[in-house]
Protein backbone atom coordinates (compact mmCIF):
# COMPACT_ATOMS: atom_id res chain seq x y z
CA UNK A 1 0.00 0.00 0.00
CA UNK A 2 1.17 3.57 -0.36
CA UNK A 3 1.34 6.17 2.42
CA UNK A 4 0.62 9.60 1.99
CA UNK A 5 0.92 12.46 4.86
CA UNK A 6 -1.06 15.35 4.54
CA UNK A 7 -1.46 18.41 6.55
CA UNK A 8 -4.10 20.84 6.69
CA UNK A 9 -3.21 24.59 7.86
CA UNK A 10 -5.74 26.19 10.29
CA UNK A 11 -8.92 27.37 8.18
CA UNK A 12 -12.38 28.30 8.50
CA UNK A 13 -13.96 27.26 11.49
CA UNK A 14 -10.85 25.36 12.60
CA UNK A 15 -7.87 27.57 14.50
CA UNK A 16 -5.46 24.07 14.59
CA UNK A 17 -3.42 22.19 11.79
CA UNK A 18 -5.06 18.90 11.21
CA UNK A 19 -3.02 16.26 10.01
CA UNK A 20 -3.72 12.60 7.77
CA UNK A 21 -2.64 9.85 6.36
CA UNK A 22 -4.08 8.45 3.65
CA UNK A 23 -3.09 5.21 3.00
CA UNK A 24 -4.21 3.38 -0.92
CA UNK A 25 -3.97 -0.36 -1.46
CA UNK A 26 -2.27 -1.98 -4.24
CA UNK A 27 -5.53 -2.60 -6.18
CA UNK A 28 -7.43 0.77 -5.72
CA UNK A 29 -11.16 0.81 -6.92
CA UNK A 30 -12.30 4.56 -8.35
CA UNK A 31 -15.60 3.71 -7.39
CA UNK A 32 -14.49 1.73 -4.22
CA UNK A 33 -15.08 2.80 -0.65
CA UNK A 34 -12.93 5.64 1.32
CA UNK A 35 -12.53 5.04 4.66
CA UNK A 36 -12.53 7.51 7.47
CA UNK A 37 -10.63 6.62 10.58
CA UNK A 38 -10.54 8.45 13.99
CA UNK A 39 -8.43 7.37 16.81
CA UNK A 40 -9.02 7.37 20.33
CA UNK A 41 -7.79 9.73 22.78
CA UNK A 42 -3.87 9.93 23.50
CA UNK A 43 -3.06 8.22 20.79
CA UNK A 44 -2.22 9.37 16.90
CA UNK A 45 -2.65 9.27 13.00
CA UNK A 46 -0.72 6.02 12.28
CA UNK A 47 -2.22 4.08 15.46
CA UNK A 48 -4.24 2.28 12.79
CA UNK A 49 -1.65 0.83 10.29
CA UNK A 50 -0.90 -2.68 12.24
CA UNK A 51 -4.32 -3.25 10.91
CA UNK A 52 -4.37 -1.44 7.59
CA UNK A 53 -1.77 -3.80 6.92
CA UNK A 54 -4.36 -6.37 7.11
CA UNK A 55 -7.69 -5.18 6.12
CA UNK A 56 -6.13 -3.16 2.78
CA UNK A 57 -5.16 -6.56 1.56
CA UNK A 58 -8.21 -8.56 1.87
CA UNK A 59 -9.31 -10.60 -1.07
CA UNK A 60 -12.96 -11.21 -0.15
CA UNK A 61 -13.96 -8.64 -3.21
CA UNK A 62 -14.51 -5.95 -1.26
CA UNK A 63 -13.79 -2.68 -3.33
CA UNK A 64 -11.56 0.36 -1.42
CA UNK A 65 -10.22 2.63 -2.94
CA UNK A 66 -8.80 4.03 0.23
CA UNK A 67 -7.96 4.83 3.86
CA UNK A 68 -7.81 7.90 5.76
CA UNK A 69 -6.44 8.54 9.21
CA UNK A 70 -7.20 11.78 10.47
CA UNK A 71 -5.54 13.21 13.77
CA UNK A 72 -6.86 14.86 16.64
CA UNK A 73 -5.13 18.49 16.63
CA UNK A 74 -4.00 17.80 19.99
CA UNK A 75 -2.28 14.52 19.27
CA UNK A 76 0.56 13.21 17.90
CA UNK A 77 2.47 15.11 15.39
CA UNK A 78 -0.78 17.62 14.82
CA UNK A 79 0.19 18.66 18.37
CA UNK A 80 3.37 19.82 18.00
CA UNK A 81 2.20 22.26 14.51
CA UNK A 82 -0.38 23.29 17.19
CA UNK A 83 1.49 23.57 20.55
CA UNK A 84 1.45 27.48 20.63
CA UNK A 85 -2.39 27.26 20.50
CA UNK A 86 -2.56 24.73 22.49
CA UNK A 87 -0.79 26.54 25.42
CA UNK A 88 -3.31 28.97 26.09
CA UNK A 89 -5.46 29.52 28.58
CA UNK A 90 -8.23 28.55 26.47
CA UNK A 91 -6.88 24.93 25.43
CA UNK A 92 -4.14 24.69 28.34
CA UNK A 93 -6.72 22.39 30.88
CA UNK A 94 -9.87 22.01 28.18
CA UNK A 95 -10.56 19.48 25.26
CA UNK A 96 -13.97 18.00 23.82
CA UNK A 97 -14.84 15.69 21.39
CA UNK A 98 -16.30 18.68 19.27
CA UNK A 99 -12.89 19.90 18.79
CA UNK A 100 -11.82 16.52 16.91
CA UNK A 101 -15.08 16.55 15.25
CA UNK A 102 -14.84 20.25 13.98
CA UNK A 103 -10.94 19.22 12.61
CA UNK A 104 -12.46 16.18 10.92
CA UNK A 105 -15.26 18.38 9.45
CA UNK A 106 -13.07 20.88 8.42
CA UNK A 107 -10.49 18.52 6.57
CA UNK A 108 -13.18 16.58 4.75
CA UNK A 109 -14.61 19.77 3.53
CA UNK A 110 -11.67 21.61 2.73
CA UNK A 111 -11.13 22.20 -1.01
CA UNK A 112 -6.95 23.10 -0.12
CA UNK A 113 -5.42 19.63 -0.76
CA UNK A 114 -7.32 19.09 -3.68
CA UNK A 115 -9.47 16.09 -2.92
CA UNK A 116 -13.53 16.42 -3.44
CA UNK A 117 -14.30 14.07 -0.66
CA UNK A 118 -18.31 14.73 -1.41
CA UNK A 119 -17.69 12.54 -4.30
CA UNK A 120 -16.68 9.43 -2.44
CA UNK A 121 -18.60 6.68 -1.03
CA UNK A 122 -17.46 7.40 2.96
CA UNK A 123 -17.72 4.75 5.97
CA UNK A 124 -16.70 6.53 9.38
CA UNK A 125 -14.66 4.19 11.42
CA UNK A 126 -13.87 5.41 15.29
CA UNK A 127 -12.63 3.85 17.93
CA UNK A 128 -13.28 4.66 21.60
CA UNK A 129 -13.13 7.87 22.76
CA UNK A 130 -13.75 9.12 18.98
CA UNK A 131 -16.84 7.77 18.71
CA UNK A 132 -18.52 10.58 19.81
CA UNK A 133 -16.91 12.91 17.84
CA UNK A 134 -17.86 10.95 14.31
CA UNK A 135 -21.55 11.23 15.73
CA UNK A 136 -20.79 14.94 16.47
CA UNK A 137 -20.34 15.36 12.86
CA UNK A 138 -23.60 15.19 12.26
CA UNK A 139 -24.20 18.61 13.57
CA UNK A 140 -21.85 20.18 11.13
CA UNK A 141 -22.46 22.24 8.29
CA UNK A 142 -22.00 21.32 5.22
CA UNK A 143 -23.32 17.67 6.10
CA UNK A 144 -21.30 15.45 5.33
CA UNK A 145 -22.97 11.91 3.43
CA UNK A 146 -21.52 8.99 5.07
CA UNK A 147 -22.88 5.52 3.59
CA UNK A 148 -22.56 3.54 7.20
CA UNK A 149 -20.48 4.30 10.48
CA UNK A 150 -18.43 1.48 11.85
CA UNK A 151 -17.68 1.83 16.07
CA UNK A 152 -14.97 -0.42 17.57
CA UNK A 153 -15.64 -0.59 21.03
CA UNK A 154 -16.72 2.71 21.18
CA UNK A 155 -17.72 5.31 24.33
CA UNK A 156 -20.97 6.28 23.38
CA UNK A 157 -21.69 6.83 27.04
CA UNK A 158 -25.71 6.29 28.05
CA UNK A 159 -27.26 9.68 29.34
CA UNK A 160 -28.51 9.90 32.43
CA UNK A 161 -26.67 6.83 33.60
CA UNK A 162 -24.38 6.98 37.07
CA UNK A 163 -22.25 4.23 35.40
CA UNK A 164 -21.51 6.89 32.48
CA UNK A 165 -20.13 9.55 34.86
CA UNK A 166 -18.48 7.11 36.37
CA UNK A 167 -16.22 5.90 33.65
CA UNK A 168 -15.89 8.98 32.76
CA UNK A 169 -14.30 10.14 36.33
CA UNK A 170 -12.41 6.64 36.42
CA UNK A 171 -10.81 7.91 32.78
CA UNK A 172 -10.15 11.65 33.58
CA UNK A 173 -8.48 10.52 36.90
CA UNK A 174 -6.34 7.92 35.51
CA UNK A 175 -5.48 10.34 32.45
CA UNK A 176 -3.96 12.65 34.90
CA UNK A 177 -2.14 10.46 37.48
CA UNK A 178 -0.53 8.08 34.66
CA UNK A 179 2.81 8.37 33.83
CA UNK A 180 3.95 11.06 30.74
CA UNK A 181 7.71 11.90 31.02
CA UNK A 182 10.78 9.83 30.20
CA UNK A 183 14.07 10.00 29.73
CA UNK A 184 14.04 8.94 25.79
CA UNK A 185 11.94 7.70 23.48
CA UNK A 186 13.72 4.15 23.40
CA UNK A 187 12.88 4.20 27.64
CA UNK A 188 9.34 4.98 27.22
CA UNK A 189 8.47 2.57 24.56
CA UNK A 190 10.43 -0.04 27.00
CA UNK A 191 8.63 0.93 29.80
CA UNK A 192 5.35 1.06 28.05
CA UNK A 193 5.64 -2.28 26.12
CA UNK A 194 6.11 -3.95 29.51
CA UNK A 195 3.32 -2.43 31.37
CA UNK A 196 0.23 -1.09 29.68
CA UNK A 197 1.13 -1.69 26.23
CA UNK A 198 2.14 -5.42 26.96
CA UNK A 199 -0.45 -6.40 25.20
CA UNK A 200 -0.43 -4.72 22.14
CA UNK A 201 1.34 -5.75 18.64
CA UNK A 202 4.80 -5.19 18.43
CA UNK A 203 4.49 -2.45 15.21
CA UNK A 204 1.54 -0.92 17.74
CA UNK A 205 4.31 -0.02 20.34
CA UNK A 206 6.85 1.19 17.39
CA UNK A 207 4.35 3.49 16.26
CA UNK A 208 3.36 4.98 19.39
CA UNK A 209 6.56 6.80 19.57
CA UNK A 210 4.30 9.39 17.17
CA UNK A 211 2.73 9.84 19.92
CA UNK A 212 6.35 11.43 21.84
CA UNK A 213 7.43 15.03 21.69
CA UNK A 214 10.57 16.09 23.08
CA UNK A 215 10.23 18.13 26.35
CA UNK A 216 10.52 21.84 26.19
CA UNK A 217 14.23 21.97 26.81
CA UNK A 218 14.89 18.47 24.71
CA UNK A 219 15.76 16.53 27.98
CA UNK A 220 13.45 14.11 27.86
CA UNK A 221 10.16 13.22 26.07
CA UNK A 222 6.66 13.55 27.04
CA UNK A 223 3.20 12.24 26.16
CA UNK A 224 1.99 14.85 23.11
CA UNK A 225 -1.16 15.11 24.40
CA UNK A 226 -0.87 16.82 27.85
CA UNK A 227 -2.51 14.73 30.80
CA UNK A 228 -4.62 17.77 31.48
CA UNK A 229 -6.30 17.99 28.40
CA UNK A 230 -7.02 14.44 28.50
CA UNK A 231 -8.49 14.62 31.93
CA UNK A 232 -10.72 17.39 30.92
CA UNK A 233 -11.65 15.51 27.44
CA UNK A 234 -13.56 12.97 30.08
CA UNK A 235 -14.58 15.06 32.38
CA UNK A 236 -16.10 17.88 30.32
CA UNK A 237 -19.79 18.95 30.70
CA UNK A 238 -22.15 15.89 30.00
CA UNK A 239 -23.59 18.23 27.09
CA UNK A 240 -20.09 17.78 25.14
CA UNK A 241 -19.00 13.95 25.69
CA UNK A 242 -22.50 12.44 26.67
CA UNK A 243 -26.03 13.67 26.19
CA UNK A 244 -25.27 15.23 22.43
CA UNK A 245 -23.82 12.23 20.96
CA UNK A 246 -25.97 9.76 22.92
CA UNK A 247 -29.04 11.25 21.49
CA UNK A 248 -27.34 11.44 17.85
CA UNK A 249 -26.92 7.43 18.23
CA UNK A 250 -30.72 7.44 19.57
CA UNK A 251 -31.92 9.27 16.47
CA UNK A 252 -29.49 7.43 14.01
CA UNK A 253 -30.84 4.05 15.19
CA UNK A 254 -34.29 4.77 15.35
CA UNK A 255 -33.94 6.51 11.76
CA UNK A 256 -32.45 3.17 10.61
CA UNK A 257 -31.52 4.68 7.72
CA UNK A 258 -27.67 4.87 7.94
CA UNK A 259 -26.11 1.19 8.25
CA UNK A 260 -24.80 1.32 12.17
CA UNK A 261 -22.13 -1.08 12.98
CA UNK A 262 -20.99 -2.22 16.11
CA UNK A 263 -17.77 -4.06 16.57
CA UNK A 264 -18.05 -5.08 20.56
CA UNK A 265 -15.48 -6.49 23.14
CA UNK A 266 -18.01 -7.50 25.98
CA UNK A 267 -14.55 -8.54 28.25
CA UNK A 268 -12.41 -5.72 28.62
CA UNK A 269 -10.12 -4.74 31.07
CA UNK A 270 -13.04 -2.52 33.04
CA UNK A 271 -14.09 -5.25 35.61
CA UNK A 272 -17.65 -4.27 34.50
CA UNK A 273 -17.55 -0.82 34.11
CA UNK A 274 -18.57 -0.78 30.68
CA UNK A 275 -21.11 -3.24 30.55
CA UNK A 276 -24.35 -1.27 31.16
CA UNK A 277 -23.07 1.20 28.05
CA UNK A 278 -22.06 -1.75 25.55
CA UNK A 279 -26.26 -3.16 26.63
CA UNK A 280 -27.19 -0.19 25.61
CA UNK A 281 -25.54 0.54 22.20
CA UNK A 282 -26.22 -3.35 21.19
CA UNK A 283 -29.61 -3.13 22.24
CA UNK A 284 -30.59 -0.15 20.30
CA UNK A 285 -28.63 -1.04 16.78
CA UNK A 286 -30.42 -4.67 17.21
CA UNK A 287 -33.40 -3.05 16.55
CA UNK A 288 -32.25 -1.90 13.40
CA UNK A 289 -32.75 -3.18 9.92
CA UNK A 290 -29.65 -1.08 8.67
CA UNK A 291 -27.65 -2.22 11.62
CA UNK A 292 -25.19 -5.29 13.72
CA UNK A 293 -23.42 -6.44 16.41
CA UNK A 294 -20.52 -8.33 16.29
CA UNK A 295 -18.80 -9.38 19.16
CA UNK A 296 -14.80 -9.51 19.46
CA UNK A 297 -12.10 -10.65 21.97
CA UNK A 298 -9.07 -9.26 22.64
CA UNK A 299 -9.68 -6.09 24.80
CA UNK A 300 -10.79 -2.57 24.22
CA UNK A 301 -7.46 -2.04 22.12
CA UNK A 302 -8.91 -4.47 19.84
CA UNK A 303 -6.90 -3.28 17.13
CA UNK A 304 -3.55 -3.39 18.53
CA UNK A 305 -3.75 -6.18 20.91
CA UNK A 306 -2.27 -9.37 20.52
CA UNK A 307 -2.94 -13.18 21.86
CA UNK A 308 0.00 -15.11 23.79
CA UNK A 309 0.50 -17.92 21.94
CA UNK A 310 -0.12 -19.60 18.74
CA UNK A 311 -3.71 -20.19 16.89
CA UNK A 312 -3.81 -22.38 13.81
CA UNK A 313 -7.28 -20.44 11.70
CA UNK A 314 -8.12 -21.05 8.18
CA UNK A 315 -4.47 -22.23 7.76
CA UNK A 316 -3.06 -19.48 9.02
CA UNK A 317 0.20 -20.66 10.77
CA UNK A 318 1.13 -17.86 12.83
CA UNK A 319 0.50 -16.02 16.04
CA UNK A 320 -3.13 -15.11 16.15
CA UNK A 321 -3.14 -11.68 16.39
CA UNK A 322 -6.26 -9.08 16.83
CA UNK A 323 -5.17 -6.38 14.42
CA UNK A 324 -6.20 -9.40 12.11
CA UNK A 325 -9.38 -10.41 14.01
CA UNK A 326 -10.42 -6.64 13.78
CA UNK A 327 -9.41 -6.34 10.08
CA UNK A 328 -12.01 -9.72 9.62
CA UNK A 329 -14.47 -7.89 11.78
CA UNK A 330 -14.54 -4.51 9.43
CA UNK A 331 -14.33 -6.37 5.97
CA UNK A 332 -17.79 -8.65 7.13
CA UNK A 333 -19.39 -5.08 7.51
CA UNK A 334 -17.98 -3.82 3.99
CA UNK A 335 -19.29 -7.16 2.48
CA UNK A 336 -22.54 -6.41 3.81
CA UNK A 337 -22.81 -2.72 2.08
CA UNK A 338 -21.15 -3.40 -0.35
CA UNK A 339 -23.22 -6.39 -1.53
CA UNK A 340 -26.15 -5.19 -0.08
CA UNK A 341 -27.02 -8.60 2.12
CA UNK A 342 -28.71 -8.58 5.14
CA UNK A 343 -27.67 -6.50 7.60
CA UNK A 344 -26.92 -9.35 10.52
CA UNK A 345 -23.91 -10.32 10.62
Amino acid sequence: MRRIVLTLKPEGTCPFHVGAIQYVPDESFENGFTLIFLHAMNLHKEIFEPMLRHLLKQTSGIQIREAWCIENPNQGQSSRLNQKLLSTPKYRGHWTAAEYSRAVHTFLTSNVHGIDFATRKLIGLAHSGAAPSLLLIQDETPQIMFHGFVFLDPAILPSGKVSSRILCDLFGNWAKSKRHTWDSRATALKQLSTTAFKRWEPLGVQLFENALHPSADGSSVTLACSPMQEAAYYMSPQADLIERPFEIFTQLTAADELPIHLIVCPNDEYKGKTSEMKHTQIALVNNMTKGSVQIIEGGHMVSLYRTVGHSVKDNEQFPQTEPVLCSKAIVQVLEKLQFGAGARL
